[in-house]
C-alpha cells in the first residue's frame, strides 16, 4: 500500500519509527503505467520535528516498447528514496499549516501520507530515455519497416534514402553563385 494514515506517529515524539510494506497494483501510478505484477518494498517512516521523513524502497517490472524494433519487453526497476512529508494542518488544533509548495510531499488533512507520486517521479526517473530491449538490437529498416533481428532487409543492396536530395541542389546553386566570374 502506498497510502498510509500516520496521525499516531505524528502525535509521537520525534525519532519515533514505523515500518510499512508496499504491495501496490502498479496502477496506483497512473494509467501510463503499465506493469506486470505489482510494485513491492517497503519503507520506513521516521518522526522528525516538522514532519516524517520516508525512506522508501521500491520495485516493479514494467512493460516498454524498444527504441529500436518497437516490439514490447518487460524492465526491472529498483528505486530508493528519502523524502521529508510535512502534515497540511496542526494535529492538535486542526487549523492549516503554512505549505511547503510541493503537493507531493504533503500530508493530507485526514493525516494520509501517500508516497504515490513520489514513487512515480523516482521510478519514471530509473527508467531510460529510449529503453531497448537488449544491447544488440539491430532495430528495424528505415525503409522498408523489416524487424532486423528476425528477418533479413528486403530493400535493394546499396539503396539509399535520399530524403534531403532537394537540399543537395541548393547547395550545389549556392556553390555556382559563390565562384568568381571571369
Amino acid at each position: 500500500m502506498l497510502a498510509h494514515n500516520v496521525a499516531a506517529l505524528l502525535k509521537s515524539p520525534p525519532g519515533t519509527v514505523r515500518r510499512v510494506e508496499i504491495d501496490e497494483p502498479s496502477s496506483a501510478l497512473g494509467p501510463e503505467w503499465k506493469a506486470s505484477g505489482t510494485l513491492r518494498g517497503g519503507a520506513r517512516f521516521i518522526r522528525t520535528q516538522t514532519g516524517i521523513l520516508a525512506h522508501a524502497h521500491v520495485r516493479g517490472v514494467f512493460a516498454l516498447d524498444c527504441a529500436r524494433c518497437l516490439e514490447p519487453f518487460e524492465w526491472p526497476v529498483d528505486v530508493d528514496f528519502d523524502e521529508e512529508f510535512f502534515p497540511s494542518i496542526n494535529l492538535s488544533t486542526g487549523a492549516p499549516l503554512p505549505t511547503s509548495g510541493d503537493d507531493a510531499v504533503r500530508i493530507d488533512e485526514r493525516h494520509v501520507l501517500d508516497l504515490s507520486e513520489i514513487a512515480r517521479q523516482y521510478l519514471t526517473t530509473a527508467i531510460p530515455f529510449q529503453p531497448v530491449c537488449r544491447p544488440d538490437c539491430a532495430g528495424i529498416c528505415p525503409e522498408c519497416g523489416a524487424d532486423l533481428n528476425t528477418t533479413p532487409c528486403g530493400c535493394a543492396p546499396g539503396f539509399k534514402s535520399d530524403q534531403f536530395g532537394a537540399l543537395a541542389v541548393l547547395l550545389s546553386q549556392d556553390d555556382e553563385s559563390e565562384r568568381p566570374q571571369p
